[in-house]
C-alpha cells in the first residue's frame, strides 16, 4: 500500500509531531481554496480568515478521515498499491509543483472574483495587506485546531493504553474515544459556547441598558416615554429609545409634502425582567389607547430585530405618506442581535410578533366598521420572521391586515416559503411572482412594483395589498441551514443584478460564507446586501393606496434628511 494515503496509525514510532497527511493536506487546500470563492458580499479580512480557517480544518480532517478509510479496506482485502521508485520519485516532484500552481492560480482567481463581488454591490475589495492578514489568521486557527485535535488524540491513547491493563484491548479503545468525545462536547458547549454566549449577551445588556448620545426623552404625548405616558423613557431600551426619539414632526412631513399634518404617534415598550412577552403586547395596546391612535387614519404594527430596532425609512415612509396621520406600535422582545438570534432563539420573535398583532387586532376589532384605521403589518430581518408568524398563512393575513411590508425576510419564514414553492411557474426565486401579483408582489427593487424579473407588467394590483422587498445579495435573506447540503434555486435560476456570477453552491462553504455575510450585509450602500432605504417609499404608498409610478421623490428627500438629522 503507497504512503501516500496518509499518516500512519496513530502511535506508530519515526513519525514527528509536526508530521502532516498528504491527503489531509489535499484536501484541506481544496477546501481552503474554495472558501476563498466569492459569495454574495464582500468580506472583511478577519472574516475570510475565520472562514478559510474554518474550512481547511474541516478539509484536512475529511482527508485524514478518507485515508484511514482506504488504508483499512486495503488491509482487509490485502491489497497492495506498487509503485517504481523512479514514478515514485516523479510523483513525489511533480505533485507538489502542480500543486503549488494549482493554488497560485485558483487564489489569484477567487481574488478577482472577489473583487468583481464588491463593484457589483458598490463597496472596495479587499488589498493585499487584507489579503495577508486573512491568510495568517487561517494559518492561526489551523493550527489552533490542529494542536487540540492532536492533543485530543492523544489524550485517547493515553485512556486505552490505561484502561487496556483491565479491560480487554478493543473495548478499552471504544470506551476512551466514548469518553473523550463526551468530555469534548462537554466543555465545547457549557464551557465555551455557553460561557462565550454570556459573554456577549452581557455586552448586549450593556448596550441596551444605555442611552443613545445626544437625545434625551420626548416631551410629546405622542410618543412613549414622553409627558403622560405609561411607560418610562429609561426601560425603553437602546432601540426603544432612538425609535421614539426619531419620530419626524408635522411641519417636517408638510415640508416635504406640501399637504398639511399633524405629528405621529410611535407606542413602544421595552423587556424588562418582570415582564413576558404578552405582558409587553399589553403594555403597547395601553399606550395606543393612551394616545387614541385607534382613531389615526393608518395604525401600523411593526415587529422589530433582535435587539429592538424599527428602520426608520420604513416607520417615516408611514408616517410622510399618511400625512403624519398614523400611529406605529412596537415592541422589544430581546437585546440580542438578530444574526445571534437567527440562530439561536427563533420561538420568541414568533411569540412576539403574535402577541402584539393579535392584541392590537382584537381591540382593532372591536371598532365600528367606518371608523377602523387601516390596520397594516410590517418588519425587517428577524422582525419580518416574527411579524409572519402573527398570521396561519397567506389567506389569514390577507383576511385580517389591510396590507403591509415585509423587508429582508428570511427564506425559512413559514409563509414566505409558502408563496415561493407555489409561485407561478418561470419566476425566479428572488423575485416569484405569486398569484400574478393580484395581492402579494415580491420586488428586489423599488421599480419592480409593476412588472415581474422579466419585464412583464403586473395585472391590477387589488386591496390589501402586500410588498416583499429582498435583494438578491442580502444574506439575511437566503441564509438556511438547508444550504450545507443542498444547492438553492436562487442559484440555479437567473440571478439579480447585484449578484456576482462567479457565485456558486459548494457544500459546507457556501452556509458559513452566508452566516459571515449577514454580519457585514449593511455595510454595502441602500439597494444593495440588507440596506433597502428608499425604496420603501414607493413599496409602503402603493401599500397605503397610492401608485407604485406615483413621484415619490419629495418625501424620499424629506425622509433622507430627518433621518440623517436624528443619526
Amino acid at each position: 500500500m503507497s504512503q501516500g494515503f496518509g499518516p500512519r496509525a496513530p502511535g506508530r514510532a519515526g513519525r514527528p509531531w509536526w508530521h502532516l497527511s498528504r491527503t489531509g493536506l489535499f484536501f484541506g487546500a481544496a477546501y481552503f481554496l474554495t472558501s476563498m470563492s466569492p459569495s454574495l458580499l464582500p468580506r472583511t479580512w478577519y472574516y475570510q480568515g475565520l472562514i478559510s480557517g474554518l474550512c481547511a480544518v474541516v478539509g484536512y480532517a475529511l482527508g485524514v478521515t478518507v485515508a484511514w478509510v482506504v488504508r483499512t479496506v486495503a488491509r482487509l482485502v490485502d491489497l497492495r498499491v506498487m509503485v517504481s521508485g523512479e514514478a515514485r520519485h516523479w510523483l513525489l516532484v511533480a505533485a507538489p509543483v502542480f500543486g503549488g500552481v494549482a493554488v497560485l492560480g485558483l487564489t489569484v482567481a477567487n481574488v478577482r472574483a472577489q473583487a468583481r463581488t464588491a463593484a457589483v454591490v458598490g463597496l472596495a475589495p479587499l488589498d493585499p495587506v487584507d489579503w495577508a492578514l486573512a491568510l495568517a489568521l487561517a494559518a492561526a486557527i489551523s493550527v489552533v485546531f490542529l494542536a487540540i485535535a492532536r492533543g485530543l488524540r492523544s489524550a485517547t491513547h493515553h485512556l486505552a493504553e490505561a484502561a487496556g491493563h483491565v479491560l480487554p484491548r478493543a473495548l478499552a479503545s471504544v470506551i476512551a474515544v466514548i469518553v473523550v468525545a463526551l468530555a469534548t462536547a462537554w466543555v465545547t458547549d457549557s464551557v465555551l459556547l455557553h460561557r462565550g454566549m454570556q459573554a456577549f449577551a452581557g455586552i448586549a445588556a450593556q448596550v441596551n441598558s444605555s442611552s443613545p448620545s445626544g437625545r434625551s426623552a420626548p416631551k410629546s404625548p405622542l410618543l412613549s416615554g414622553g409627558a403622560g405616558s405609561l411607560e418610562r423613557y429609561d426601560t425603553l431600551g437602546y432601540q426603544g429609545q432612538m425609535f421614539v426619539t426619531s419620530a419626524p414632526t408635522a411641519a417636517e412631513i408638510s415640508r416635504a409634502t406640501g399637504r398639511g399634518a399633524i405629528d405621529p404617534i410611535r407606542v413602544y415598550a421595552g423587556r424588562t425582567s418582570d415582564r413576558t412577552v404578552s405582558d409587553v403586547a399589553d403594555a403597547v395596546v395601553a399606550e395606543l389607547r393612551r394616545t387614541n391612535a385607534f382613531h389615526r387614519r393608518v395604525l401600523a404594527v411593526f415587529t422589530t430585530t433582535g435587539t429592538g430596532w424599527v428602520d426608520d425609512w420604513s416607520a417615516q415612509s408611514v408616517e410622510y405618506l399618511a400625512d403624519g396621520d398614523s400611529a406605529i406600535a412596537a415592541m422589544q422582545y430581546s437585546y440580542l442581535p438578530s444574526a445571534m438570534s437567527i440562530m439561536t432563539d427563533r420561538d420568541t420573535p414568533r411569540e412576539a410578533g403574535k402577541a402584539l398583532f393579535d392584541k392590537v387586532y382584537a381591540v382593532w376589532k372591536t371598532l365600528p366598521e367606518k371608523e377602523r384605521p387601516q390596520l397594516v403589518v410590517g418588519g425587517e430581518s428577524l422582525g419580518a420572521y416574527g411579524g409572519q408568524a402573527a398570521f396561519a398563512d397567506a389567506d389569514d393575513m390577507l383576511a385580517r391586515a389591510q396590507g403591509g411590508v415585509w423587508v429582508g425576510t428570511p427564506s425559512f419564514t413559514h409563509i414566505a416559503e409558502s408563496l415561493t414553492a407555489r409561485r407561478n411557474e418561470g419566476s425566479p426565486e428572488i423575485v416569484p411572482v405569486v398569484d400574478d401579483g393580484r395581492h402579494i408582489r415580491f420586488a428586489a427593487s423599488g421599480d419592480q412594483l409593476t412588472h415581474d424579473y422579466y419585464g412583464r407588467d403586473y395585472g391590477t394590483w387589488d386591496f390589501p395589498r402586500f410588498v416583499y422587498a429582498q435583494h438578491p445579495s442580502d444574506p439575511v435573506v437566503w441564509w438556511n441551514p438547508a444550504l450545507l447540503g443542498a444547492e438553492p434555486d436562487w442559484l440555479r435560476e437567473p440571478r439579480g443584478r447585484d449578484v456576482n456570477p462567479d457565485v456558486t453552491w459548494i457544500p459546507f462553504v457556501t452556509f458559513w460564507q452566508l452566516t459571515t455575510d449577514m454580519a457585514v450585509g449593511h455595510d454595502p450602500p441602500d439597494g444593495y446586501g440588507h440596506r433597502y432605504g428608499a425604496e420603501l417609499v414607493p413599496a409602503w404608498g402603493s401599500v397605503l393606496g397610492g401608485s407604485p409610478t406615483d413621484d415619490y421623490s419629495k418625501i424620499v428627500e424629506g425622509i433622507d434628511e430627518t433621518v440623517n438629522r436624528v443619526e
